[in-house]
């Protein structure tokens, strides 16, 4: 595929308008746009696929360039591919962010340690789940040498494994079509160890679709603890059903519940888990869609629904993991700041997490994923125990 022609500055531009004005993800919006015809061969697709999420995640850079609002996106994509711009020496404009949200790291960071945020969130990292529900930890490794997989297993959480390169995009790599690894980033898996399932546990994940953090409860409790997973999406929810199947999962100690968690009444838990609807201002470097679609009114908005969600499981178990895909305050510490903490106890149940920001005065008993130092995506996670 030719980078310049005028093939792919329509996609470009068609993409660029399938997210911001719909507020779908990258992924989303390249289906829609391509339908499967775009290209030709699965290594045509990669490369395509590569320069929308390049040309995406560079938008705001185009537009401190441009400073116009009304130039189109065909122009936009027609500037990037042909580098007919120059990078406006300013913080958002160099690593293209919305400035609101570089200031508000400034804010909290510094220049230095929010430019390497910034940096980092800017780069792919992909992590594998080892599904030890389907296989073997020794056995899958070997699979994906085979496959031309080079990795690292981490040392916090040994059934993680960080991708360091590739020969063939992982979606088709066969452990990953035989649900032996599953891909899920570690802090996702981490807020799943600060909850830390046990046997015969009862806990309750108020916000569960699509089900990637209920499947690793299941695991870790080796199919043993009893799960009531909710969800407000009757679709997502029937998707969940599907791959806890594929993955292993004793659906017979798995209960899927359509409701809204902010209000549904249940009997007592041993453990609940709220994985709470967010900005997912963390996970920038899955879809770079997000620089985009992210405003302070959507976080704050957000916030009000995360407060509902943390104060319904504190009714429904004594031992609650809270945590958010985000690296703004208002979707972590300032939760936890609305508390009457005299009721309750902050756990650092992962003690080599980062501590929270120091916002609030409990930040220390708080923890953080940070992209620049744990090279994942950004997540806040507090455990709360009466």
């Amino acid at each position: 595929m030719i980078r310049g022609s005028k093939k792919v500055v329509d996609i470009l531009a068609k993409v660029l308008y399938e997210v911001k004005e719909h507020h779908v993800s990258v992924d989303v919006a390249f289906k829609r746009v391509c339908k499967g015809r775009c290209v030709k061969g699965l290594e045509e697709r990669e490369e395509l696929y590569n320069l929308v999420r390049d040309f995406i995640s560079d938008y705001f850079k185009l537009k401190c360039y441009v400073m116009d609002d009304e130039v189109s996106y065909r122009e936009l994509a027609r500037l990037w591919l042909g580098r007919e711009y120059e990078v406006i020496n300013e913080l958002h404009c160099i690593y293209s962010y919305p400035k609101w949200f570089v200031d508000e790291l400034v804010s909290l960071l510094g220049v230095d340690e929010a430019s390497k945020v910034l940096n980092a969130m800017n780069s792919r990292v992909w992590w594998l789940r080892v599904n030890t529900l389907r296989t073997s930890e020794e056995g899958v490794l070997r699979e994906l040498e085979l496959e031309g997989v080079d990795f690292i297993v981490s040392k916090e959480v040994p059934y993680m494994i960080k991708v360091l390169s590739y020969k063939k995009p992982i979606r088709t790599l066969k452990p990953v079509k035989e649900f032996k690894v599953v891909p899920q980033d570690l802090a996702s898996a981490v807020v799943v160890e600060a909850l830390k399932p046990g046997f015969d546990e009862s806990i309750i994940d108020l916000t569960a679709a699509p089900g990637l953090k209920t499947s690793l409860i299941m695991m870790l409790s080796e199919n043993r603890a009893r799960v009531v997973a909710c969800d407000k999406s009757l679709r997502r929810l029937n998707i969940m059903r599907n791959l806890l199947k594929r993955l292993g999962v004793d659906l017979s100690r798995v209960s899927l519940i359509h409701s809204d968690s902010t209000v549904i009444s249940f009997r007592r838990f041993d453990k609940a888990l709220v994985d709470a609807p967010c900005s997912n201002s963390g996970a920038i470097h899955k879809d770079p869609g997000i620089k985009i679609s992210l405003t302070k009114g959507r976080v704050l908005h957000n916030s009000v629904i995360q407060s509902k969600l943390l104060s319904n499981a504190l009714r429904l178990a004594d031992y609650v993991t809270f945590s958010t895909c985000s690296i703004l305050p208002e979707e972590g510490e300032f939760i936890i700041s609305k508390l009457d903490l005299s009721e309750v106890k902050l756990s650092r149940t992962i003690t080599w997490a980062s501590k929270g920001y120091p916002v609030i005065n409990s930040y220390e008993s708080l923890m953080r994923l940070m992209p620049h130092i744990h090279e994942c995506e950004g997540f806040f996670i507090a455990t709360l125990t009466r």
